[in-house]
């Protein structure tokens, strides 16, 4: 393909031509010839076929959470036994950039390297490649395109803000009120015995025990803490604005992470959604790097509730404590669920639930550890 300057040399050469052969210029008329001759050649030397190029990328790491560093290595080898000539490359870089190298004339078996650095402002999958080589001839007239290696790939899930996961030994309201439950639950494991004291529940009563000592003897079991738990995200479009949504996907995230550090049993639900298993952190934040707003409300039912004995946590991400996931969390909350609200629109408190402010990471550090430490805790 010209470029600008051949261009402007095919019509140099076509004027000279056409000047010299109507006015009978010899001179003009050889000059027009050479012209041409000049673009003939250039049109070969950029046509002519490229020796074998091996491209290799590598993104280090894959994986990056927002505002973490990553980057690109690229290795370029000549693998055949002609030399390459000089190239011009660019590797595009998610949709509004790239990459421009220079790739200087490599002898057979030769190789180098370079690397460029991946933006990781937003959450997404950030496509990378692919590489494109542009060769010109030495008098820059023409130029030709090829592509050198296929599109990569990278990663950037969602920040997470360091959370405590709540259990029967927490300080804070929540754990205070975890204890509450589980002194509600039976338990299975043995953890001491003691004299019976009215209101203990008569099946913990060890007879053979109360026998020998000559009064009543219960069964101690150790208290069962949070045996699962859900994160509910509402994508609710209606009740956000771009920074509020990046702020609740922000904290479903940190959630999931939290329970999963633990060993705790995690579920995350969303419209259309729903993980689960041995791999949900993973794939949680694989799922979370993509989510967009959405018109439909959420409902964590819809596709069974998770099968698990024991204490459990229902944890709604939404906009407002009033919006209608909050209000179906509330409204279908199990009696063995301790309901958390956690709103990056507006801070919440008062009604059914514990509420916890997401209005910045922040705040969310802050007012989670707080409900779960206490205010006395500290969690980094």
């Amino acid at each position: 393909m010209p470029t600008r300057h051949g261009w402007a040399m095919v019509v140099a050469a076509a004027a000279a031509l056409v000047t010299g052969r109507v006015f009978g210029l010899m001179e003009l008329f050889v000059v027009g010839v050479a012209l041409v001759t000049a673009f003939a050649l250039a049109v070969f030397v950029v046509n002519r076929p490229l020796p074998r190029v091996e491209v290799r990328r590598v993104a280090r790491p894959t994986t990056v959470s927002v505002g973490e560093p990553a980057r690109v290595d690229l290795q370029v080898a000549n693998r055949s036994q002609a030399r390459t000539p000089r190239l011009k490359l660019w590797e595009p870089v998610g949709d509004k950039g790239g990459a421009p190298m220079q790739l200087a004339p490599l002898g057979p078996g030769e190789a180098v390297s370079a690397a460029y650095r991946v933006p990781t402002t937003r959450r997404g999958v950030l496509r990378t490649g692919p590489l494109r080589a542009e060769r010109t001839d030495p008098l820059g007239l023409c130029k030709r395109v090829v592509w050198l290696a296929g599109a990569g790939e990278v990663l950037v899930v969602p920040e997470r803000v360091p959370l405590a996961f709540p259990g029967t030994g927490s300080s804070g309201r929540l754990g205070q009120h975890l204890r509450m439950k589980a002194f509600g639950q039976s338990g299975s494991e043995f953890h001491s015995q003691r004299e019976y004291t009215p209101g203990d529940d008569l099946r913990r009563i060890n007879w053979k025990t109360s026998a020998r000592a000559g009064t009543l003897i219960v069964r101690e079991t150790a208290l069962e803490g949070v045996q699962r738990c859900v994160v509910v995200l509402d994508t609710f479009a209606q009740g956000y604005d771009d920074d509020g949504f990046e702020r609740a996907v922000v904290a479903a995230a940190s959630v999931v992470a939290a329970a999963t550090a633990v060993g705790i049993t995690t579920r995350l639900v969303a419209p259309g959604i729903d993980l689960r298993g041995p791999d949900v952190a993973p794939q949680s934040l694989r799922w979370l790097a993509t989510v967009t707003p959405g018109g439909e409300v959420v409902d964590h039912t819809a596709a069974g509730r998770t099968n698990s004995d024991g204490l459990g946590l229902l944890v709604v991400v939404t906009s407002h404590a009033t919006s209608a996931a909050a209000a179906a969390a509330i409204g279908s909350a199990g009696p063995d669920e301790s309901l958390v609200v956690v709103s990056s629109m507006a801070a919440a408190a008062g009604g059914k639930g514990f509420h916890v402010d997401a209005t910045s990471h922040q705040h969310l550090h802050r007012s989670w550890n707080q409900l779960v430490l206490g205010r006395s805790g500290a969690f980094s």
